[in-house]
């Protein structure tokens, strides 16, 4: 990559830094600073454009659902989701990959399934015949999401195993980083 030094009349950044700080330019200045967060998260540059959300917010409010704060959470708070992963045979060690920022530490925690009755249901709600067939119920490669985020709790039993990775742990009740 090389970078490049464009004159200011030709460079967007300045000219949505304009939109965005003269109040002529009505209706245009929450586009600006949405634009301009955007182009810095997009460079990984989070610092910048936390500001520019912040600005936005400040001035125009969070947005429909709040989707420009949750923007700024996004860069600012701690944040980590699991990394796909694939099926590991028996009696070999199981890795899964953690993606995360703003963190220093995480408490891994694993259930046991109750795979049987999961499936005996599954047949007895496929046997009953329904006129219209929920997909989300039958959807096999859709189990973990629908264990943690669907009515699929009762099948998590008891924990089997839990495991920390951080700089330090601290005691119970500690406020977290």
């Amino acid at each position: 990559m090389k970078r490049v030094t464009l004159p200011d009349d030709h460079n967007p950044i300045v000219w949505l830094r304009r939109l965005a700080d003269d109040p002529t330019f009505k209706g245009q200045e929450e586009n600006a600073l949405n634009d301009l967060a955007q182009i810095f998260e997009n460079r990984r540059q989070y610092p910048k454009a936390a500001e520019f959300w912040k600005t936005s917010i400040e001035k125009f409010g969070a947005g429909h659902e709040k989707w420009k704060t949750k923007r700024l959470h996004q860069i600012v708070r701690n944040w980590g989701r699991f990394d796909g992963t694939s099926t590991h045979p028996a009696g070999a060690k199981a890795t899964v990959g953690y993606l995360f920022r703003n963190g220093s530490k995480v408490d891994f925690e694993a259930r046991a399934i109750d795979a049987r009755q999961l499936l005996a249901d599954l047949k007895d709600y496929l046997r009953s015949n329904p006129v219209e067939v929920e997909g989300e119920r039958i959807q096999v490669g859709d189990i973990g999401y629908a264990l943690v985020n669907a009515n699929y709790r009762k099948y998590v039993k008891e924990k089997v195993a839990a495991w920390f990775v951080g700089k330090r742990r601290e005691p119970v009740g500690a406020v977290a980083e």
